[in-house]
C-alpha cells in the first residue's frame, strides 16, 4: 500500500482534503465534532473578525474605497481580500456597508432639490429614468449604491431616487423570478456568454478582464466548461498575466480528470505569482491526482511538497501531505510541528484535529499529555477549547474515561457544547452505565437534534439499537 492510499479521492481542488472512515491509527480516537464548519482559508481568526471593532474598521475600509471609486463595490471586494477575509466575511461587510453608502450618499447629496414633480412623475420620464438605471445596474452588477449615486447626479433628489431604486429592485425581483421559473421547467436549457469581440488587448481595463474570469468561474460552477475555457482564453488574450485566468484553467482541467493540462496552467498562473496560497493549495490537489494516477511517484510527490512548503510553510493541503510523510518516515518531531502549525492556522477543519492526534497517538502517554498542556499556552481562546474537546478525545481513545468526561464537564461550563455531552454519553456508554447515558444523549439531543441519526448508526451506541429508551429518545 503506498504511503497515501488512505486518502479519499478529492472530486474539488479547494482546501478539503479528508481521511477515509480509516481511524486514527490504533487508538480508535474519533473526532467527527468542529466547532465551526467555516473554512479557515485564511488568516484572520473569526474570534478577530466578529469583534466589533475589528467589524467597525473593515466596514470604513469597505467604504473608503467605494467612496473613492464612485461607488463601485469592486475595488471595496479586492481590499477585503488583500487584508484576509474569506469569501463569507467580505460578503457580511459588505452587506453591512450598504446601510452606511446610502447614509453617505443622502448626506452629500442632500442639498438636490430634484426633478419637478411634474416631469418626474411622468410616464415618459419614468420610462426613461427606469432604462438608465437598468443599464447602470447592469454595469455594477447588484449594486444599488451605484445606481443611486447615478441617480442623484442626474439631479434627482434623494426622496425621487429611493422611488426609482424601488421600482428598479421590483422589476429585477421579478426578472429573476421569471429566470428561474424557466430554468426550473427546463424552458431555458442554457445560458451562454459570449465574449465582445470588440474587447481586443489595450482597450479595456483590469475590471473587464476580471469580469470575463468572474463569468468564466460562474460557467464553470455551472457545469458549461466549454464557455468557461472560452471565456478564460478571452482573459488571456487581453492580459497574458491574468494569474486567475491561468489558475482557473487548471481547475477546469481537473474537472475534466486532465491533471497533466491542469498542472500545466497552474505552473503557468504561479510563474506570474509564485507564492498564491490558493494556487498552491489547487496545485496540491492536482499532484495528489497524479499520484493516485501513478503518473508521479510519492518520492516526486514530496519533493514538490516540501517546495511548495518552502513558499508557503503554512500551505494546509501540503501541511496534510507532509504530516502523514513524516509519520510514515517515522520523523516524530517533524510530524509534531507541523501537526501543529495546522491546527494553529486551521483548528476548525476536521483533518487538523485527527492528524494532530495521529501524531500525539505514537508518543507515550505522558509526553502526549504534557504536550497537549505546552500547546494550550500557544493557542487562542476558540482553539484552546477546541483543542481540548481533541484531549478528550484522545483520553477517551487511552481508556481513561474519567479524566475525559472530567475534561468535558469543565468545558461544557465555558460553553455548553452537544458534542461534548455526546461524548459522555458514548463513554457512560462503554462503562456499561446506561441510566447515566440516556440522560446525557438527551441533553445532547436538546442542544443538537440533528445529532439523532447520528446516534442510530455510531458505532459505539450499536448495543443500543433495540432498547425501547433509545429507540424514543432518537425518534426524530
Amino acid at each position: 500500500m503506498g504511503l497515501f492510499d488512505f486518502f479519499k479521492k478529492k472530486t474539488e481542488t479547494k482546501f478539503s482534503s479528508s481521511v477515509s472512515e480509516k481511524e486514527l491509527n490504533n487508538n480508535k480516537t474519533n473526532t467527527e465534532p468542529i466547532l465551526s464548519s467555516q473554512e479557515k482559508s485564511n488568516r484572520i481568526t473569526t474570534s478577530t473578525f466578529n469583534s466589533v471593532d475589528f467589524q467597525t474598521e473593515a466596514c470604513a475600509i469597505a467604504l473608503w474605497k467605494i467612496k473613492e471609486n464612485n461607488y463601485r463595490r469592486d475595488p471595496a471586494i479586492r481590499e477585503l481580500e488583500n487584508i484576509g477575509l474569506d469569501n463569507n466575511q467580505v460578503r457580511i461587510i459588505m452587506d453591512k456597508v450598504t446601510f452606511f453608502v446610502n447614509e453617505d450618499l443622502n448626506e452629500k447629496f442632500t442639498a438636490n432639490i430634484g426633478i419637478t414633480p411634474t416631469l418626474f412623475d411622468s410616464e415618459n420620464y419614468q420610462n426613461q429614468i427606469l432604462v438608465k438605471a437598468e443599464n447602470w445596474y447592469q454595469e455594477e452588477l447588484t449594486n444599488y449604491g451605484f445606481v443611486k449615486f447615478k441617480l442623484l447626479e442626474e439631479d434627482l433628489n434623494i426622496t425621487q431616487a429611493d422611488l426609482v431604486i424601488s421600482k428598479l429592485s421590483l422589476k429585477v425581483a421579478e426578472m429573476v423570478k421569471n429566470f428561474q421559473s424557466e430554468l426550473d421547467s427546463g424552458f431555458i436549457s442554457e445560458i451562454k456568454i459570449q465574449p465582445n469581440p470588440e474587447h481586443k488587448k489595450g482597450n479595456v481595463d483590469k475590471e473587464q478582464i476580471d469580469k470575463y474570469i468572474g463569468y468564466g468561474a460562474y460557467q464553470m460552477d455551472r457545469g458549461d466548461l466549454e464557455n468557461a475555457l472560452e471565456l478564460f482564453d478571452k482573459a488571456i488574450e487581453l492580459d497574458e498575466k491574468a494569474t486567475l485566468a491561468y489558475a482557473n484553467k487548471g481547475k477546469l482541467y481537473s474537472l475534466q480528470n486532465d491533471n497533466d493540462k491542469a498542472l500545466y496552467f497552474i505552473n503557468k498562473a504561479l510563474e506570474i505569482e509564485p507564492n498564491h496560497p490558493q494556487i498552491l493549495n489547487n496545485k496540491v490537489d492536482i499532484l495528489f491526482d497524479l499520484l493516485t494516477e501513478n503518473k508521479i511517484t510519492e518520492a516526486e510527490f514530496i519533493s514538490i511538497i516540501k517546495e511548495i512548503l518552502s513558499k508557503d510553510s503554512e500551505n494546509p493541503n501540503a501541511l496534510i501531505y507532509i504530516i502523514q510523510y513524516y509519520l510514515g518516515q517515522k520523523e516524530i518531531d517533524n510530524a509534531k510541528a507541523s501537526a501543529k502549525k495546522l491546527f494553529k492556522n486551521y483548528y476548525t477543519e476536521q483533518i487538523s484535529t485527527q492528524l494532530l492526534l495521529s501524531t500525539f497517538a505514537v508518543l507515550p502517554i505522558e509526553d502526549a499529555l504534557q504536550e497537549f498542556e505546552i500547546f494550550e499556552k500557544e493557542l487562542n481562546e476558540d482553539a484552546k477549547y477546541q483543542l481540548n474537546y481533541a484531549k478528550g478525545l484522545y483520553l477517551k481513545g487511552m481508556g481513561k474515561f474519567e479524566d475525559a468526561i472530567n475534561l468535558y464537564n469543565t468545558l461544557n461550563k465555558l460553553h455548553p457544547f452537544s458534542w461534548n455531552y455526546y461524548q459522555i454519553a458514548i463513554m457512560k456508554n462503554l462503562q456499561g452505565k446506561t441510566d447515566e447515558c440516556f440522560q446525557f444523549l438527551k441533553q445532547t439531543f436538546n442542544l443538537e437534534p440533528e445529532l439523532k441519526e447520528d446516534a442510530k448508526h455510531y458505532y459505539e451506541l450499536q448495543n443500543l439499537s433495540n432498547h425501547s429508551e433509545f429507540i424514543q429518545l432518537t425518534k426524530v
